[in-house]
């Protein structure tokens, strides 16, 4: 009885309701402050999340300030990604602006507002039931695009590695996500990504990219037929515990996710379970055919997985 009732409050906290209500005096604070300022929004994000969850801010920030006509100002320098002592701009060191902002005059200051999670900017009720793939895609990509060296690395990736049109990604994202996704077990998705290569004989090669080393072990060995090439990711979860929450020098484990977001983008065809990671593949690369194994569950029927979703055919999260 107390475990289902501590099991209830869990839910509760991690609730969206839950979550926009707590955070109400910090986001009224927030748009206080940027209404001070001349025709330009300026966010710093302190990350407690994901990597990709951060792009999700981006993204509805750009929303925004598309549809108010303001210039978007983003950084982010949470101890995550960049540096402990929060120096390092890490967004900025990964993705380049497509166009330099206008110059404001000197003598107007401009204020930048803190955030640490989504609910403190209050975009998701406004925004989320607008998007979609492809013009998100547009939007992000007009703004921001990967920094020269991560595509260089890229690059060279898919060259040594050999991912291309013939390619079947693979992503599965286990450690924490079961709060955000129905389970699904390794047997059951190896058969999903073997129906996806018996209905695409075009496939010729496997890439796999998984945050659980017990689970690569699982998926190499099973007889798929084809060659399977594993994501040459260091940074690897323990146990229930997410990469970013391991310790781990935070440029790399950004550098490391979006890589391979990105040569997940690069494959032929993408089979996923729920994640951001593999889910801005999509975003990248907004023509990729993309199976989505199993659903997010439907208090985190999220963009862009629920668009894949539903993309697929499937029902909307009840």
């Amino acid at each position: 009885m107390l475990q289902e009732v501590m099991e209830r409050a869990r839910r509760i906290r991690r609730s969206e309701r839950f979550k926009y209500a707590a955070a109400t005096f910090a986001r009224l604070s927030l748009h206080a402050t940027q209404r001070l300022n001349p025709g330009v929004f300026a966010i710093d994000i302190h990350e407690n999340s994901g990597f990709f969850s951060v792009l999700q801010m981006v993204l509805f920030i750009l929303m925004y300030c598309d549809e108010k006509g303001l210039v978007p100002r983003i950084s982010a320098h949470g101890p995550i990604y960049g540096a402990p002592d929060g120096t390092v701009d890490w967004f900025s060191t990964f993705f380049e602006t497509v166009q330099a902002p206008p110059d404001m005059p000197p003598a107007r200051k401009i204020r930048t507002s803190t955030v640490q999670d989504l609910v403190q900017l209050g975009f998701r009720k406004r925004y989320e039931a607008r998007l979609e793939i492809r013009s998100a895609s547009a939007l992000f990509r007009a703004h921001y695009r990967p920094a020269a060296f991560i595509v260089d690395e890229v690059d060279a990736l898919c060259g040594t590695i050999g991912i291309g049109d013939d390619t079947l990604g693979v992503h599965f994202r286990g450690t924490d996500k079961r709060h955000e996704a129905e389970s699904m077990s390794w047997e059951a998705f190896c058969q999903a990504v073997a129906a996806a290569l018996a209905e695409n004989p075009r496939l010729s090669n496997i890439f796999v990219s998984s945050d659980e080393a017990a689970f690569l072990d699982f998926f190499v060995a099973w007889p798929f037929g084809k060659p399977v090439r594993v994501a040459p990711s260091r940074l690897l979860a323990d146990g229930s515990m997410p990469i970013h929450f391991r310790g781990y020098a935070g440029l790399e484990i950004g550098r490391e996710a979006l890589v391979s977001s990105l040569l997940l983008s690069r494959c032929g065809y993408l089979v996923k379970t729920p994640s951001y990671l593999s889910a801005w593949s999509k975003i990248f690369n907004p023509a990729l055919p993309v199976r989505l194994a199993s659903p997010p569950r439907p208090d985190a029927f999220w963009f862009p997985d629920s668009q894949l979703w539903i993309e697929n055919g499937m029902a909307p999260a009840a």
